[in-house]
This record gives structure tokens, C-alpha cells and sequence, in this order.
């Protein structure tokens, strides 16, 4: 019996994210309309202020300030925090004639600390009516900055814009596929989480908060997807994040491969390790607030990352394919095929409404290598985890 309960668990365990993600991906496919944002002269009653963390930026931070400078945006609402840096970020930031804080701090490294720093620095001057969080190394357009202040100015609510990649026909098929994983998660997803009414998780940048609750939040801390949490900690406060759909931020994937994977490792270990903690506690609170909203965002926040879930989801089948040929019980094998086949046409069918600008039909085969190639930053998770931030280096190989 004790056996029967296990093996039922498993199956219970890995159904849930895959039915989670494939309704979300049946929402969105069926409602293919993008939802409209209204843009009037409200937005001339809000004063924005625009936080840039930068580390080591000297690269891209000249091109990202020249084209938001260019589209319209004021200097002087313009404030980069050159956190930790070694090389001309806080010069170049100068010479566009934005406002500059230079923070070090050898122990509290990352975002999170950057941003604080940034906020305490605004808590001392005219606070805004809204904040902006925009990285060093993306670019985003007058229309979706004036759409995202609009939004969260009117509506009193964290927004976040669609972060996506930059797609380029000269990727390797590893970078396109990731491409492809980046679009599900950062578009379709959220996309029908909004639909559905449930805080949206946040992505790190194109994000917009009414002052009065950032201000309040606590962000200088260690975790090193700060994103994830902050929105975790606007949603428990009572001010959940909303989707500013038709708000684009756009980056690129770094060129070297090296650089990649520790920008991936970092992501992924950071989700795993968020979703241990946090999962648990936006359960406990949605039962004791008697919310359903909040236990929607806990099944959404508990979808660990992509490849894993399918690397898991294989095991799990051969795992109950042996148990139920041994026990001839089917039940626990039943609701996992089940599920592994809804969340796999689904899937597909978001390949062909999206995805086909990024991956052949050959290519989309190529996921499963795809996937395995990723094992060992899930077993790195296991024995060497990573807990600290660390700077993604975007400069090709010479």
C-alpha cells in the first residue's frame, strides 16, 4: 500500500506543473488577441523616475542611454547605480548626464542591493509617483515606457512589460531553442495568467511600481533571481503585478556560450531554489486568507524550468512504466501519460502559432538533446549550488 502512495505521489507531483503550464499555454493559444492597454494624458500627471543597476556595462550602457535619451526620456529622470564597478560605467553614465550613484560593497553583491541603493537615494529626494526598473543591456521604446508608467499610475499596480529576446537566424540550435523556452515563459505564460486574473511573476526588468509600494518592499537581499521574489513580496503585501502586454522590452542572449550558461545556471538554481521557499509559504497564506488567487500564483510560481520538468516528467514515465508492469496498477501511470500528453500538444501547437520563426520542425526533435545537455546544471543544484550573484559577461570571443 505504502508503495501504491508513493508512486502515486510522483504522479501527482509531476502532473500538477505539466497540467499548470498546459492550460496556461491552451489559454493563450485560444485567445491569440493581445489584450489593449490604454495610453491618454493621464500619463502627464505622473512623475517617473528610472532606476538603471549596472555592473560593469561599459560595453552596452552608452547604446542603451543614447536610444531611451533619443526616444524622449529625460536625463534627470534617469538614474544608473554603477554597483560595484570596475571599468567606465559610472564615466560613460556622466557623459549622458544622468544622475550617478556609485555603490561598493565586496560582501552585498548583486541587484537586489543595487536597487535598494537606488531607492534609499529617491527616499531623501521628490519621490516619484512610479518607478522604473530597466537593466543596462535592454532597449525599450517611448510608446512602452509611456503605456507601462500609465498603467501602473492608473491602476495602482506593479506592472511588468513582455521581456523578450531578440531572435537571430544565426543562433546555434541550443540558443534557439532557449529562445523558444525564453518566449513560453516570458509571453505565453503571463499572457494567460493575466487572462486569468493571477499575479503575474516578474521578469527583472521593464518593470513599473507605484512608489508607495516599492518604497516599502524589502530588496536588499541575496537571492539571485530578486525578480521572482520581489513580485512574490508586492503580492503578499496586497499589491499583486499585472501584465503590461503591449509594454516590449527587448535584450540579447550573451554571445559566448561560456557566458550563457552561467546566466542560465544562475536562473535556474535561483527558480528551484525560490520555489522551495516561497511555494510553501503562498500556499500557507492563500489557505489562511482564503484566497484563491494567491494558491493560483503558488501552482504558477511551483512550474520549475522547462528542461527540467521535461527531463522529469521522462524519468517519472519509465519509473511507473516498470512499477506498473511489476504491479499490473496502472492508475498512477494513467494520470501521468495523461498529463505528459495534454502538456506536449499543447506544446506543439504553441510551436506552430509561435515558435516556427525560432525552430524548424527537425529542430523542434532536437529538444529532448536539448534538455539532457542541461543535466548537469540540475546536478549542480544538487551538489554545488549556486547561492551568490554573478555578473554575466556579454563580450564576444575574440
Amino acid at each position: 500500500m505504502w508503495i501504491a502512495i508513493i508512486f502515486g505521489s510522483i504522479a501527482t507531483v509531476l502532473s500538477i506543473p505539466l497540467m499548470v503550464i498546459a492550460i496556461e499555454l491552451f489559454i493563450t493559444f485560444r485567445n491569440k488577441r493581445p489584450m489593449l492597454q490604454s495610453n491618454n494624458a493621464e500619463l502627464n500627471k505622473a512623475k517617473y523616475k528610472i532606476l538603471m543597476p549596472a555592473h560593469n556595462e561599459q560595453g552596452i550602457l552608452a547604446k542603451t542611454l543614447s536610444t531611451l535619451i533619443g526616444q524622449g526620456a529625460s536625463p534627470a529622470d534617469i538614474i544608473v547605480i554603477a554597483d560595484n564597478c570596475t571599468d567606465a560605467t559610472a564615466e560613460i553614465a556622466r557623459h549622458h548626464s544622468v544622475t550617478v550613484l556609485e555603490r561598493f560593497n565586496d560582501e552585498l553583491r548583486g541587484k537586489g542591493f543595487a536597487l535598494d541603493h537606488g531607492i534609499s537615494y529617491l527616499k531623501n529626494k521628490m519621490a516619484p509617483d512610479v518607478l522604473i526598473v530597466l537593466d543596462a543591456d535592454c532597449d525599450i521604446d517611448s510608446n512602452s515606457l509611456s503605456l507601462l508608467v500609465d498603467c501602473c499610475y492608473k491602476n495602482n499596480s506593479p506592472q511588468q512589460a513582455l521581456y523578450l529576446m531578440r531572435k537571430n537566424t544565426s543562433d546555434s540550435l541550443s540558443r534557439r531553442i532557449a529562445g523558444f523556452a525564453w518566449l513560453v515563459k516570458n509571453k505565453i505564460r503571463p499572457v494567460a495568467v493575466n487572462k486569468l486574473g493571477l499575479p503575474v511573476t516578474l521578469t527583472g526588468t521593464g518593470m513599473a511600481f507605484p512608489w508607495h509600494v516599492i518604497k516599502d518592499v524589502n530588496i536588499a537581499h541575496g537571492n539571485i533571481v530578486e525578480d521572482m521574489q520581489l513580485g512574490i513580496d508586492c503580492t503578499l503585501s496586497g499589491f499583486s503585478p499585472v501584465l503590461c502586454q503591449q509594454a516590449i522590452v527587448y535584450s540579447d542572449f550573451p554571445e559566448r556560450a561560456d557566458a550563457g550558461n552561467t546566466q542560465r545556471t544562475r536562473w535556474e538554481h535561483g527558480h528551484l531554489t525560490t520555489i522551495i521557499q516561497q511555494v510553501p509559504r503562498l500556499l500557507k497564506q492563500s489557505i489562511l486568507r482564503k484566497d484563491w488567487r494567491l494558491l493560483g500564483f503558488a501552482l504558477d510560481v511551483a512550474v520549475p524550468p522547462l528542461s527540467l520538468l521535461i527531463l522529469l516528467s521522462g524519468m517519472g514515465l519509465l519509473l511507473l512504466i516498470t512499477y506498473s508492469y511489476i504491479t499490473n496498477s496502472y492508475g498512477a501511470l494513467s494520470l501521468l501519460l495523461i498529463s505528459v500528453v495534454f502538456f506536449s500538444l499543447m506544446l506543439v501547437f504553441t510551436w506552430w502559432q509561435y515558435g516556427r520563426d525560432y525552430l524548424t520542425v527537425k529542430e523542434l526533435c532536437g529538444i529532448p538533446i536539448y534538455v539532457v545537455s542541461k543535466i548537469s546544471v540540475y546536478v549542480t543544484f544538487i551538489f554545488k549550488r549556486q547561492k551568490s550573484w554573478i555578473k554575466t559577461s556579454r563580450k564576444t570571443k575574440d
